[in-house]
């Protein structure tokens, strides 16, 4: 289980760096844009419509990384107040509501991208088709929600298993020993 954690966590870690290229390329694209028309008075045509077909692929780029690696937002005062039991079923809780979130927002995305596809929007100023942009964006929550599965299911079972933090501390060896 560790090796799928550990690959899993590589991939969406790939998946978000691109994610990351992507929002540092509209980054620059949109600083040449306010220069040039800031300079010449002549902007950089079709700026918005990249920013808003290539925003929804960022973010959504950046969410398997942030599931896999478990870096969403949690409040633990009461798992800290109930010893490592308790804090582990909170754990579950937690994997289980972020799991039927995220399976929620994919099933939505497919739907929603497929009716960008059959009314055939485009965007305003490039004419680009908007719904293959959508579709990678859908792709990319199918990948969060399958990577959620795989994080609740590491929790359910470090929750039964056990882990390594009820380990007892280990003994001072070599050069920590004290004389």
């Amino acid at each position: 289980m560790e090796n799928i954690e550990r690959r899993i966590k590589g991939v969406a870690r790939v998946v978000a760096l691109i994610g990351f290229f992507g929002l540092l390329l509209l980054a620059a694209m949109t600083t040449v844009d306010i220069l040039l028309r800031w300079l010449f008075n002549a902007p950089l045509h079709g700026v918005n419509d990249v920013s808003s077909v290539v925003m929804a692929i960022v973010i959504a780029a950046c969410i398997p990384a942030n599931l896999a690696m478990k870096q969403n937002i949690s409040v633990e005062v009461l798992g800290s107040m109930g010893g490592t039991r308790t804090r582990r079923v909170l754990d579950v809780v937690a994997s289980l509501f972020t799991l039927v979130f995220i399976i929620l927002m994919a099933w939505r995305f497919v739907p929603y991208a497929e009716g960008l596809r059959e009314t055939g929007d485009r965007t305003w100023v490039l004419g680009w088709p908007i719904w293959p942009w959508w579709m990678a964006a859908s792709a990319l929550m199918i990948a969060a929600a399958i990577v959620q599965v795989l994080v609740t299911i590491s929790d359910i079972a470090t929750l039964i298993l056990g882990g390594p933090d009820e380990a007892e501390p280990s003994e001072p060896t070599g050069g920590d020993a004290i004389l």
